[in-house]
C-alpha cells in the first residue's frame, strides 16, 4: 500500500528531486507531479488471498477501494474493517484470474514463488493499459524484463518492487527505471512485526 500510494502522487520521485531541485525548480517539480490520482474508487487485484493479501485488502477499503481477490483455496472470507471497537465487518468473494487482470486498476502480489513468475507478457497484455504492480511477496512471482518493456511501452503506468529476482544484487535496469519505486526488501521490517516474530518463535 506505501508504494500505490507514492506512486499514485510521485511521492518516490519526489524525493529524489527535491534534494536537488527544491529551492531552484519548484514550480516545475510542482508542475511536473500535478498527474497524480486518487486511490479511492479504484480496483485493487490482490494475487495471493491468505493472511498477508487479506491485511492488504483491509486497509484497501478502508480507503475507498474494490477488491478483486485471485486465490484458488479461497472462496468468501470475511475481513473486519476499521478500528476493532467497531467491529465492522465485509466480506470478499474471490475472483478468476483473467477476471481480475482485465478489471483492476492496480495489482498487489502476495505469494510464494512457485519457480516461475505469475504475472510476464500475457498477463500484461490482459490488463487494461495505465496498471499499477506492487510486488512486496518474492523475487521472480513477476517478470522483471516482461515488467520494464510493459512500463517502457507505456502498457504499465507504475511498479512498486521490494522483492527482486536478483537480490541482493537488483537488474540495474530495474533499479534506474523511473517508474518503478524501490526498496530493498523491508516489507517485515518493522519494530512491532520483529516482536510479533519472536513471539511467534517463542511459542
Amino acid at each position: 500500500m506505501g508504494h500505490l500510494l507514492s506512486v499514485a502522487r510521485y511521492i518516490y520521485d519526489a524525493n529524489l528531486q527535491m534534494p536537488s531541485k527544491g529551492s531552484t525548480d519548484f514550480k516545475s517539480l510542482k508542475k511536473s507531479y500535478s498527474k497524480g490520482f486518487e486511490i479511492e474508487g479504484k480496483k485493487l487485484g490482490i494475487i495471493g488471498f491468505g493472511r498477508i493479501g487479506q491485511e492488504t485488502a483491509r486497509i484497501a477499503i478502508g480507503l475507498g477501494m474494490e477488491v478483486l481477490a485471485v486465490d484458488p483455496y479461497q472462496d468468501t472470507v470475511s475481513l473486519s474493517v476499521g478500528p476493532k471497537s467497531l467491529n465492522l465487518t465485509t466480506k470478499v468473494k474471490t475472483v478468476e484470474m483473467a477476471t481480475m487482470l482485465s478489471n483492476a486498476d492496480a495489482i498487489s502480489l502476495h505469494i510464494p514463488n512457485t519457480g516461475k513468475p505469475v504475472l510476464s507478457t500475457a498477463e500484461f497484455d490482459q490488463m487494461k493499459d495505465g496498471v499499477i504492480i506492487a510486488n512486496a511477496a518474492r523475487g521472480g512471482v513477476v517478470n522483471e524484463v516482461a515488467l520494464v518493456e510493459a512500463l517502457d511501452s507505456g502498457k504499465l503506468a507504475f511498479a512498486g518492487l521490494d522483492t527482486f529476482e536478483n537480490e541482493p544484487i537488483p537488474a540495474v535496469k530495474v533499479l534506474m527505471n523511473g517508474k518503478i519505486s524501490l526498496t530493498p526488501h523491508i516489507g517485515a521490517a518493522t519494530n512491532e512485526a520483529q516482536d510479533r516474530i519472536g513471539t511467534e518463535l517463542a511459542s
